[in-house]
C-alpha cells in the first residue's frame, strides 16, 4: 500500500524530453502515479517531443529557443527556468538527465535547484555521462543532492567505489502493467513467427549489426523465424545493407519507430538484447510483462538483476556472440524450456510494478523532508 502524506508534495520531474528513452518513460510513468496519489506534479523538459502519457503541468524550454540558439535565447530559457522554480517552490526535484555540460549543470544545481530537496537519477553504467572527470568538479554539481538514486545495484556499487560519501540508493524502473495491458490487445498484421530487437540506431551501443550476423548464423532463418527490428537512426541504412548482403532481406524486417511496441513484444517468440552496456533496460521489463522470454547479454548493467536463468529467459556471457547464437537455437528448439520461461515471464517482474516502485519513491521523498 502506498505511503500516505498529510499534505500533498509539490514534485518536479526534470528530463530531456518526454519521448524516446527509458529515463523519459520512467518520468512519465512516475508522474501518473504521483498525481494519482494526490500529489502536485510538474515536468520540466529541455528539448524534444512530448509523446509519452504524463500527468501534471509542463514547462517545455525548447519552445523558448530561437532558430540560431542565440545567447539571448539561452539567457531567456535560464530566466524562465529560474522563475519557474522560484514561483512553484517545489518540495522535491528529481533530475533524470545526463550531465555532460559542466557549467550548465553547475549553475542549475546551485542557482536553480538550491531551494528544493534535490535527487539525481543515474541511469547508465556509463557513469561518465553523469559525473565530470574529476571529483572536485563532480562535487560542485552533486554537493546539494539529498540522494543519488541509481537504477541498478551495479551502478550503485560503481558510484560508491568512486564517491564513497555520496548518499546512494537503488530504485528500479517501474512497469505500468495497466498501460501495457490496454495496448497488447491491438491487432498485429504480421502473421509469421519472429524474434524481436528494439533500440536506437543512432550509435552502436545496441550492436544490431552483430545481432543481424548472429541471427544469420543461427537456425532461425532455416526455421522461417524472422527477425523484426524496431528503431530509427543514422545506422539503419547500414543495417539494411547488411541484411541484403546476407541475402536475408526477406527475413529481417525493419519497422522503424512504432506507436505501440508492446504488441510486437507480445507476439514475438523471444526478445533479444545484445547491448554493450545498459542502465536498467526497460525493454527486458516490458517484454517479460508481455509474457515473452528474453535472451540478453550479462552486460553492465541491469539484465542480471531481471533475468532468472532458464526461468524467464537466458542470460548469456557478456559479448559472447557464439554463445548468444547457441541460446537462440536452444530457446526455439527446446519447447519445454521455452514454455517454462514464457509461463514465468510476467510473474517474474511483478515486483517492478508502478505501484511498488512509485511507493518506494514516495517513501524516499518523505524520509528526506
Amino acid at each position: 500500500m502506498a505511503l500516505e502524506t498529510i499534505k500533498p508534495l509539490r514534485i518536479c520531474l526534470v528530463s530531456v524530453s518526454l519521448s524516446g528513452g527509458g529515463a523519459e518513460r520512467c518520468a512519465a510513468n512516475l508522474s501518473n502515479y504521483f498525481l494519482d496519489k494526490g500529489h502536485l506534479v510538474h515536468h520540466v523538459v529541455f528539448a524534444g517531443e512530448i509523446k509519452y502519457k504524463y500527468s501534471g503541468e509542463l514547462l517545455h524550454l525548447e519552445t523558448l529557443k530561437d532558430s540560431k540558439n542565440s545567447y539571448f535565447s539561452r539567457y531567456k530559457r535560464f530566466k524562465a527556468l529560474k522563475k519557474y522554480f522560484n514561483v512553484n517552490s517545489f518540495d522535491v526535484v528529481v533530475d533524470f538527465r545526463v550531465k555532460e555540460l559542466f557549467l550548465q549543470e553547475f549553475i542549475i544545481s546551485n542557482y536553480v535547484y538550491n531551494k528544493s530537496t534535490l535527487i539525481y537519477s543515474i541511469r547508465s553504467f556509463m557513469t561518465n555521462l553523469y559525473f565530470p572527470n574529476t571529483d572536485f568538479l563532480s562535487n560542485l554539481i552533486y554537493k546539494n543532492a539529498k540522494k543519488i538514486v541509481t537504477v541498478s545495484k551495479s551502478i550503485e556499487d560503481k558510484v560508491h567505489d568512486k564517491f564513497k560519501t555520496y548518499p546512494l540508493q537503488t530504485i528500479y524502473n517501474p512497469i505500468d502493467f495497466e498501460y501495457i495491458d490496454n495496448l497488447i490487445n491491438d491487432k498485429l498484421d504480421e502473421d509469421f513467427n519472429y524474434v524481436l530487437a528494439i533500440g536506437r540506431m543512432s550509435n552502436d551501443v545496441k550492436q544490431l549489426d552483430k545481432l543481424i550476423e548472429t541471427y544469420a548464423a543461427s537456425d532461425l532463418p532455416l526455421k522461417n523465424i524472422k527477425l523484426i527490428l524496431l528503431g530509427e537512426g543514422i545506422l539503419k541504412e547500414e543495417y539494411e545493407k547488411l541484411a541484403l548482403k546476407l541475402h536475408l532481406q526477406e527475413k529481417i524486417i525493419f519497422k522503424g519507430n512504432v506507436l505501440n511496441p508492446f504488441i510486437f513484444m507480445k507476439y514475438a517468440k523471444i526478445v533479444l538484447l545484445t547491448s554493450k552496456n545498459e542502465g536498467f533496460p526497460n525493454v527486458i521489463l516490458e517484454s517479460l510483462a508481455c509474457e515473452t522470454p528474453v535472451i540478453a547479454f550479462d552486460c553492465q548493467s541491469g539484465p542480471s538483476e531481471i533475468i532468472i536463468q532458464n526461468e524467464n529467459g537466458i542470460l548469456v556471457e557478456n559479448q559472447n556472440f557464439e554463445a548468444f547464437k547457441v541460446a537462440m537455437n536452444e530457446m526455439v528448439s527446446n519447447k519445454d524450456l521455452y514454455l517454462h520461461c514464457k509461463q514465468n515471464a510476467r510473474s517474474s517482474v511483478e515486483r517492478f510494478s508502478l505501484e511498488n516502485i512509485g511507493n518506494q519513491w514516495l517513501q524516499l521523498f518523505n524520509e528526506l523532508k
